[in-house]
């Protein structure tokens, strides 16, 4: 079985993300504002399939691409230090000394480049981060859900994965020091380590594709939204398998239509802010609902 794929199935385990089932994504508020109703057909507007659509299209192309650009920056800067080790590596003429000679260059790439890469790709983790929090700062109910489960996640990639043996190499290392740093500069309040931002990253530091990752990001946020909606008693386990299964074309038509989107803060062809953009403003007045209702099971 490959590496990959079995590091999937521990990220898409069911008790992953980590802080994840204390969220609700707006969901219990919109339910005690009557603005979903129990028995309502799917074609209502206040149907609980209705919001699930919504969130998941909001998702695809608000936080997605932040994921995305995280995933991208981190794979392709820690690739500079395995190209370091493959061209001192090949240098080497005498067969003899090829043993000696990569891991003679495996400490050379550490000790020129692992600091500056390690620099870089936090640099570039933390403007991505703070334009994340820019965007969410009106909606302080799903930034307290964001940097919850950021923050989890970056601390069982420090305590968990961090110790794996598969991770007992160059790249792996740098990674795993990239990782303290940030969990450093999150406790300083110096970054918020994001959801989107910290799940991108902790994806491509264990090696798992921009493509499995797009589509365990959306997964997991399908399956959190059900999880709370069994809770609320909105849906019974059952009745939420099956529509978790049909909600499978509507997220495979989303990642074909956005997954190609990369937030573009730095960029001037992005004047407008059109890279990731919110697509359901109903639903973050669902969300800001949250902190004022009167009980709740749910965080946010």
């Amino acid at each position: 079985m490959e590496r990959e794929t079995w590091l999937l199935w521990l990220l898409a385990d069911s008790q992953l993300p980590t802080g994840g089932f204390v969220a609700s994504a707006g969901l219990e508020a919109a339910m005690q504002a009557r603005l979903i109703r129990e028995n309502a057909s799917e074609t209502d507007s206040d149907s609980f399939i209705g919001f699930i659509r919504g969130s998941t299209h909001n998702q695809a192309r608000f936080a997605l691409p932040f994921c995305s650009r995280a995933h991208d920056e981190t794979m392709q800067l820690i690739g500079r230090v395995q190209s370091d080790v493959k061209d001192s590596a090949a240098k080497v003429v005498d067969t003899d000394a090829v043993d000696n000679a990569v891991e003679d260059a495996v400490n050379k790439a550490n000790e020129d480049a692992a600091d500056s890469v390690a620099t870089d790709v936090i640099d570039i983790l933390q403007r991505i981060d703070d334009y994340h929090q820019t965007m969410l700062s009106s909606n302080s109910v799903a930034m307290r859900a964001s940097t919850a489960q950021g923050g989890g996640l970056l601390s069982l990639f420090n305590r968990g994965y961090a110790h794996a043996r598969f991770m007992d190499h160059t790249r792996g290392r740098l990674c795993v020091a990239i990782a303290k740093r940030l969990q450093r500069l999150a406790r300083l309040g110096e970054m918020r380590a994001h959801w989107p931002v910290i799940f991108g990253f902790v994806c491509a530091a264990v090696g798992i594709s921009i493509e499995h990752t797009q589509q365990l990001f959306m997964f997991q946020f399908v399956r959190q939204i059900f999880s709370a909606a069994i809770r609320l008693n909105l849906v019974g386990p059952l009745r939420a398998q099956a529509l978790q299964c049909d909600m499978q074309l509507a997220a495979s038509d989303l990642l074909e239509q956005h997954a190609h989107l990369r937030v573009a803060f730095d960029s001037p062809e992005d004047v407008f802010g059109e890279s990731a953009v919110y697509t359901e403003p109903v639903l973050e007045l669902y969300q800001g609902m949250h902190d004022r209702l009167y009980s709740r099971i749910f965080n946010s």
